[in-house]
């Protein structure tokens, strides 16, 4: 078989596509199974939330009246639930990543190195729930 043979050209073609069409269905089953719910997370006491949409971008900031009275915190606190809600969908869509490519690459490793641990900890529990 020579590097210019039709057929076996042809059938390298083929097992591509096969390949290209098993990934993307996957990949289409693995969005609607985790990436369709959007992320959410909510302050240690409860009083405020974030809601981040299938592609990470917040959706929704919920605060209820007595958090709207400790304004000295309110700012903080958010943007902390920001980035959590933030490494949580990162998370989510590695572990989506991971299952696609398998072993060949290591995703979670990658994002596991670029998200500082207290928020990964804090992610892994999120997803847990």
């Amino acid at each position: 078989m020579s590097d210019r043979d039709p057929e076996a050209m042809m059938r390298r073609l083929e097992q591509m596509q096969a390949e290209a069409e098993s990934m993307l269905a996957k990949f289409n089953e693995l969005s609607e199974r985790l990436g369709a719910e959007a992320v959410e997370v909510r302050s240690e006491d409860g009083r405020i939330r974030v809601k981040l949409d299938a592609e990470g971008k917040v959706a929704e900031i919920g605060i209820d009246e007595y958090a709207m009275r400790m304004r000295q915190s309110l700012a903080p606190t958010i943007i902390a639930l920001i980035e959590e809600a933030t490494a949580t969908h990162a998370l989510k869509m590695a572990q989506m990543a991971q299952s696609l490519v398998g072993d060949r690459i290591d995703v979670m490793g990658m994002v596991n190195r670029d998200v500082p641990e207290h928020l990964r900890d804090r992610a892994r529990d999120n997803l847990d729930r």
